[in-house]
């Protein structure tokens, strides 16, 4: 299902900057650890076993639940979870932020989105375009709702291949030169020209169409024979895969030491899209593992294999799948969506009556001033209050509920807290005894 992009680029690169987030160009893969026992057994057309139940049977109506496979989202400096709690629906055009209970923690009310390194997830309005001002909303790091955006410096590695010198080089998102790479992982590499500058370091320009490969120690494993790839920008391929696509358009997935998991025969997902930040909206990439599990799209039906390659779920079962997070994932089937859940996952009681915690924020004004280098932010923030709210399930389609988020201009002043709770009704008073 492709994504509408409702935000004008501008809007975008200047969120960019002021989150610090990585760029769609540094996309890198780097990896100690052998992914041992790799092997591609199943066919997805033989008969299996479904391996899957469901917890929210295929009732929820939208445009889009967009997942995220955290493959860009750096384990040592991860901040946040969001992305792995929670999903992104788009409704009639909108964005909003929906859990794994179904429940809106967010109403679809903002124009775009996109995912940070540090694990958060945004999404945004357009105020005042032309003086750089947004409306931000996101799931801090204590799973709190909050309408401002998070500020962090992104250091993702990109790597690329001299086959003159044969040699690995370096160069980090935040930096304009790189360094000759001389690290034991096996890191997925861009053909560049590569020049020694008198400083020492090196000017790096990738070749135009250029081919990407897979390289260790100064050695190719792989061949520069691929057109595209997709690979974690910070983890170990170990913990994943890397995947490649060939001159015929087709995705397969190999580890790290260049042995194939699954064959190529998969295609590319417009929903895989992370948002600009992070990504190309130009670009068609697949999904990467989470938690051993991945969604596939196979002449456009979907299924999903393990970390083995096997196929525990034919694709042609759903119409759309997303990556599992905690054992569950999101798919749609007969148009409508709902939750699997693999293996062992617990089923969570009745989420409508679930309580969560929003936070409502005073904000004065928020300006941001974007150079190419730098951000300057003035974010007045000046008070934080908690509410308690009953937050709606979108798994009873017959009910209809209002979600209350206050979501006020940066320029309005909140007050209240988003719900309160009634006072208790008071006691019955007794009727008269009648006379004898």
């Amino acid at each position: 299902m492709n994504k509408i992009f409702c935000s004008a680029l501008t809007a975008v690169v200047a969120g960019a900057m002021l989150t610090g987030c990585a760029m769609p160009w540094e996309k890198g893969a780097d990896d100690d650890v052998a992914p041992g026992g790799y092997s591609y057994t199943a066919d997805s057309n033989s008969e299996q076993k479904q391996a899957y139940r469901w917890l929210i049977e295929p009732t929820i109506n939208a445009d889009n639940i967009i997942s995220f496979d955290g493959s860009q989202v750096d384990p040592n400096n991860e901040k946040n979870t969001a992305y792995a709690n929670y999903s992104v629906i788009r409704q009639n055009g909108k964005y909003g932020i929906i859990d794994y209970s179904g429940n809106m923690v967010v109403p679809a009310e903002y124009d775009d989105y996109y995912t940070c390194w540090c694990g958060e997830v945004t999404l945004f309005n357009i105020i005042n375009e032309k003086n750089d001002e947004y409306e931000y909303c996101s799931i801090d790091s204590s799973n709190q709702v909050v309408y401002y955006a998070a500020e962090h410096h992104d250091s993702s590695p990109k790597y690329y291949w001299n086959s003159n010198e044969e040699k690995i080089y370096v160069k980090d998102a935040d930096e304009e030169q790189g360094e000759e790479y001389t690290g034991k992982k096996a890191v997925v590499v861009c053909e560049a020209d590569v020049k020694k500058s008198d400083n020492g370091f090196y000017d790096i320009s990738p070749v135009s169409e250029p081919l990407y490969g897979l390289a260790k120690k100064d050695k190719l494993i792989l061949d520069m024979q691929y057109t595209d790839f997709y690979a974690p920008a910070y983890k170990g391929a170990g913990l994943t895969c890397i995947a490649f696509e060939n001159d015929e358009g087709k995705w397969g997935y190999v580890g790290s030491d260049g042995k194939t998991i699954i064959d190529f025969k998969c295609d590319g997902d417009m929903s895989a899209y992370c948002g600009k930040v992070i990504d190309d909206e130009m670009a068609v990439h697949p999904y990467l593992f989470t938690d051993d599990y991945l969604p596939v799209s196979i002449d456009s039906s979907y299924g999903y294999y393990d970390i083995d390659g096997n196929c525990i779920v034919k694709p042609g079962e759903f119409d759309q799948a997303r990556p599992a997070h905690n054992g569950k994932a999101w798919v749609m089937k007969s148009g409508k969506w709902g939750v699997i859940a693999f293996g062992d996952a617990p089923v969570e009681e009745d989420s409508s009556e679930e309580e969560t915690t929003t936070t409502t924020t005073t904000t004065s004004y928020i300006t941001t001033t974007t150079t190419s280098k730098t951000t300057t932010t003035t974010s007045v923030s000046t008070e934080t209050k908690k509410a308690t709210e009953t937050t709606p399930s979108l798994t009873q389609p017959s009910e209809t509920t209002e979600v209350s988020t206050n979501t006020e201009t940066a320029t309005e002043t909140v007050t209240e807290p988003v719900t309160e709770t009634d006072p208790p009704a008071p006691e019955p008073e007794p009727e008269p005894t009648p006379e004898q």
